[in-house]
């Protein structure tokens, strides 16, 4: 057993979750105290030790289902049937569903457990759902939300209920609404049970199928490039709470670092109510300086939701930044603070397309011209020493000029330039990507592909 812990802390490790030392000791020590033969008492114990953070419980919950899977029911798969963590199914049911008009028999054995509230049946019938409609055999690189989609969808369990609804009546009129109430609620915590019951299987299924690779990393993990919309509705709903986080541990890096000299006059000053004595020595803290920000955001293409993200997420520590001033860019640039600030800092690429100038030839982006313009309309009479311009794209410049001379310019201005690409960084420097073009005139080149990386560099730039 403690072969298996540790390795399923290596792997949780490896899924980015940080595990101390002393928490895999107090991992091991907790399995002394619960039952080793329930996996629920092993996942909520392991869990409280070794999760901290609301984000990591899926890819917890994920690769514990890997690490310790349940024993599969040998004796009851027929021979050469593939193995299944799922629990076997009523033999009726399973005749049933197979025929013509199974799915209405489906529903009917569905409704009847509902009301009877039978949890075995709801997990034979929760398995039996996913292998009629998941379509999990034929397409396996789809997520647990696309199969429950595929499968509530032919369920429709809101109809199963106003189905349960109408068949348990009651008697009196205000007795009659008061049931009738409580039996929706009732019914409709067992449909929610049901439907995560369904999750449970699919998860389980998509295990068996792919192993490791079915474990969903956190959401800070996931690639901007990459992600699905659900994903990018997630990492959305994490930029508010992100901030804040980042924003506590600048104020806390910040006090920290307040070691000024002795300041002897003041001291002296003090003393003078006490006697003489310097009770409270005063001290000369160095200012902190905090940088004017200059956004330059790439919005074409895939790269859109990046910059989307980075704006977000600097708009939401605008209190750490006396000035933020953004642009957007494509192969023409324009400012737009002043749409931002309007829509509530939230980048809509399409409305900047129809109220802003980010447009100016065939829609492809063209660094050098945006860096030109830029640096003559703006940065030579706005850039001072205490400007720090940010870059956001992916250095794709559809083999057009790059523009040097002018980034030169800006770097010489600017107290700082910072860029951040949202690709991998072995996708750099190939076909028209010139990254290895604009960093010397840079500060910093990053490779920001997720919102644990934007997170770290905004943290190192506040």
């Amino acid at each position: 057993m403690l072969t298996a812990l540790i390795e399923f802390i290596h792997r949780l490790r490896d899924a980015a979750i940080p595990i101390s030392m002393v928490e895999a000791l107090d991992a091991a020590h907790a399995l002394r105290h619960i039952d080793l033969g329930s996996r629920a008492e092993l996942k909520a114990a392991l869990a409280a030790v070794l999760v901290k953070r609301a984000e990591h419980r899926a890819p917890f919950a994920a690769l514990f289902d890997i690490s310790f899977a349940p024993r599969r029911a040998e004796a009851s798969r027929p021979a050469g049937a593939p193995a299944t963590l799922s629990p076997p199914l009523p033999a009726d049911l399973t005749e049933a569903a197979v025929g013509e008009g199974g799915s209405e028999d489906l529903l009917a054995a569905l409704l009847e457990a509902l009301r009877r509230n039978d949890a075995g049946a709801l997990r034979a019938i929760a398995a039996l759902a996913v292998q009629r409609f998941g379509g999990l055999d034929v397409q396996r690189d789809g997520s647990v939300q696309y199969y429950l989609y595929r499968v509530l969808r032919q369920l429709d369990l809101s109809n199963l209920m106003q189905r349960a609804m109408r068949d348990g009546g009651g008697t009196g009129a205000d007795a009659r609404r008061l049931g009738d109430r409580l039996l929706q609620d009732e019914h409709r915590h067992r449909i929610e049970a049901f439907r995560r019951l369904i999750a449970d299987e699919i998860r389980h299924r998509l295990l068996e199928l792919k192993g490791f690779a079915a474990a969903e990393p956190p959401i800070e993990d996931v690639d901007f490039l990459g992600a699905s919309p659900t994903e990018l509705r997630e990492m959305r709903n994490a930029i508010r709470p992100l901030a804040r986080k980042l924003a506590a541990r600048v104020a806390h890096r910040r006090r920290l670092r307040r070691h000024g000299r002795l300041d002897a006059r003041r001291t002296i000053r003090r003393s003078l109510s006490a006697g003489g004595v310097p009770l409270e020595p005063a001290f000369r803290y160095p200012r902190v300086s905090k940088p004017d920000l200059y956004l330059l955001c790439d919005v074409s293409g895939s790269v859109a939701e990046f910059a989307q993200f980075t704006l977000s997420l600097l708009y939401a520590m605008s209190d750490e930044f006396p000035r933020i001033r953004s642009f957007a860019f494509v192969d023409g640039i324009d400012e737009v603070t002043a749409l931002l600030e309007e829509s509530a800092h939230r980048l809509d690429v399409r409305h900047l397309l129809a109220r802003a100038s980010v447009v100016r030839a065939d829609g492809h982006s063209d660094y050098g011209s945006v860096f030109g313009t830029f640096w003559d309309v703006y940065g030579r009479g706005a850039l001072g020493p205490r400007t720090t311009v940010l870059v956001t794209g992916d250095a794709r410049n559809n083999y057009r000029r790059p523009g040097l001379d002018a980034l030169r310019a800006i770097k010489e201005r600017a107290r700082r330039v910072y860029w951040l690409n949202p690709e991998r960084r072995r996708e750099w420097n190939t076909t028209d990507s010139i990254v290895a073009a604009y960093a010397p005139y840079c500060d910093g080149v990053f490779e920001v592909r997720n919102l644990r990386q934007l997170g770290d560099f905004v943290r190192g730039l506040a």
